[in-house]
């Protein structure tokens, strides 16, 4: 099965770099990030050395112009390795770039957009927060026009890369009555006064991914941060995430094809009664489920990814994207946990990892429930 068939020859091209990255830069240092709980930095500097930080967009940004369809085979290539790594890259370049890129003004662009593309600086997407990530016109933080800047106050939750940004990119009311019609988007520089770290979580898995709680007390920000017009941001953030949850398909697809090489290393080298574990009907079925899994997630994964490119409108396709992949995933690691027997359950089999790594995808980024509510949405619109 030819991943790449029917793809452009750079896509190929990428897949090759991402993997020989994955497999030279990222496998040897897998357990000494895993148990340090932070992705190196040194690794975030060859990440952007090679170029991944860029691979969507346009040249004039010092990007690659290679899509979403390019960006999407650099993190599943990258998930196979380590996806706590590629999370750096999803947050970062699949969520605060393109908002600077689409809606920021010259000035925010010429700011911010190079260092995002090149990698030097990272971003963090602050919409979540503790009271609540689905209900987004719920979100408390705010921010206050007063004189030439705009002072925030309000807490973000799961803030993916919040212990290193160089840029926030913070959802805030500014007219807190008009409910979702009165969120505002701004570009908060790393640093700032009143900017708070306030703890990075204990998580289950992506262990090596900071996951942090941010916290506003005040802080002030130009008026030229505001990014796009003002009450604007719910439509801003609607039109990322669409881009995200092909993403974090991709991650879960990566993730879902490392487990089935696992497994399949693993039940072709155990004997047991006589023969390998792979010599067993039971196991080859198995198997036969798995590939079913990976190329369907594969195929949704790519086709959404090329429609994006298109500029189509892929409401509907993004949210199956990450449903199917993500319960998707979990369901092939699952079974290669099952073939590793006991071994798979300790700490220093590397299907144990992925096993806590993938669970998480069924919830961020909106939760399974949340995904499939959109995809009725569209379905009922589009029946009338």
């Amino acid at each position: 099965m030819d991943a790449d068939a029917g793809l452009p020859p750079e896509i190929a091209a990428l897949r090759r770099t991402a993997r020989d990255f994955a497999d030279r830069e990222l496998r040897p240092r897998v357990d000494e990030m895993e148990a340090e709980e932070r992705i190196a930095d040194e690794v975030i500097a060859l990440l952007g050395e090679v170029g991944f930080f860029g691979t969507p967009f346009p040249a004039e940004w010092g990007g690659a112009e290679l899509g979403q369809i390019g960006f999407a085979i650099a993190l599943e290539e990258l998930s196979r390795a380590h996806v706590s790594s590629a999370l750096v890259l999803a947050a970062s370049t699949g969520l605060s770039a393109p908002l600077i890129e689409q809606f920021g003004s010259d000035g925010q662009r010429e700011r911010w957009l190079r260092g995002l593309v090149s990698g030097e600086i990272v971003g963090a997407f602050c919409l979540t927060e503790p009271g609540g990530g689905s209900d987004v016109p719920a979100l408390r933080t705010t921010a206050r026009a007063d004189g030439d800047d705009y002072v925030l106050d309000g807490e973000k939750a799961y803030v993916t890369n919040g212990d290193r940004a160089g840029v926030y990119l913070v959802f805030a009311k500014t007219s807190p009555e008009r409910g979702r019609e009165g969120i505002s988007l701004f570009a908060v520089e790393g640093g700032s006064p009143g900017l708070q770290v306030a703890r990075l979580e204990d998580k289950m898995g992506l262990r090596a991914s900071s996951t942090a709680h941010v916290i506003f007390d005040g802080v002030r920000t130009p008026r030229a941060s505001l990014v796009g017009e003002p009450d604007g941001g719910f439509r801003l953030a609607l039109s990322v995430l669409n881009g995200s949850r092909v993403g974090i398909g991709a991650m879960c697809l990566g993730v879902a094809k490392e487990a089935l090489e696992l497994g399949w290393r693993y039940a072709h080298e155990r004997e047991l009664f006589g023969q390998t574990i792979g010599d067993f009907q039971v196991t080859q079925h198995a198997f036969a489920d798995m590939a079913i899994e990976v190329m369907a997630a594969e195929s949704l994964i790519y086709r959404t990814a090329l429609q994006l490119d298109a500029g189509e409108d892929v409401a509907a396709e993004a949210s199956i994207c990450k449903v199917h992949a993500s319960e998707a995933a979990q369901r092939v690691v699952d079974r290669s946990l099952q073939m590793h027997g006991g071994v798979g359950y300790l700490r220093e089999s590397p299907i144990e990892r992925l096993y806590r790594d993938i669970r998480v995808a069924r919830i961020y980024e909106g939760a399974s429930e949340v995904q499939r509510n959109n995809i009725y949405r569209v379905m009922r619109r589009q029946r009338g």
